[in-house]
């Protein structure tokens, strides 16, 4: 049998964690996570943005491409402004062409409908071709 003493209880083994060990184990779980989501949000932002860039880079490619295949003397009929709302780039492109018979300058300025990326411009000469060979007849 037990004796107990007044003032003092008897000691029983300890079972569990205890309500101080919980909270900080909690309050160490949540600053980490806090952390990893800052990173990831870091990094999404980051790829969202290096996307932006490649389709732009994208666009800029296949209107250069177009313009480079037009005949030379048709040039002057793809001036204007054109928007494109669907695909993964909706933008607005605006075509100048200015000059002569012998060359022209084309001016392509493709302005995306996502303002947060810049508008960008591409400047081209084209020359007509000769019809006659420099060696001679």
């Amino acid at each position: 049998m037990t004796t107990r003493t007044h003032g003092t209880a008897a000691r029983r083994p300890r079972r569990g964690a205890g309500l101080v060990e919980i909270m900080l184990a909690m309050i160490i779980f949540a600053l980490i996570a806090t952390s990893y989501a800052a990173v990831t949000l870091r990094y999404a932002t980051r790829m969202k943005t290096i996307s932006a860039g490649a389709a732009r880079s994208a666009a800029l490619t296949e209107y250069v491409n177009r313009l480079m295949a037009v005949p030379f003397d048709s040039l002057a009929n793809r001036a204007g402004t054109f928007t494109t709302s669907t695909g993964a780039f909706p933008n607005t492109r605006r075509i100048v062409v200015a000059g002569n018979s012998v060359s022209v300058t084309v001016t392509l300025i493709l302005t995306p409908t996502n303002t947060a990326i810049k508008p960008d411009t591409v400047v081209l000469t084209r020359v007509k071709a000769t019809t006659t060979s420099p060696l001679g007849p």
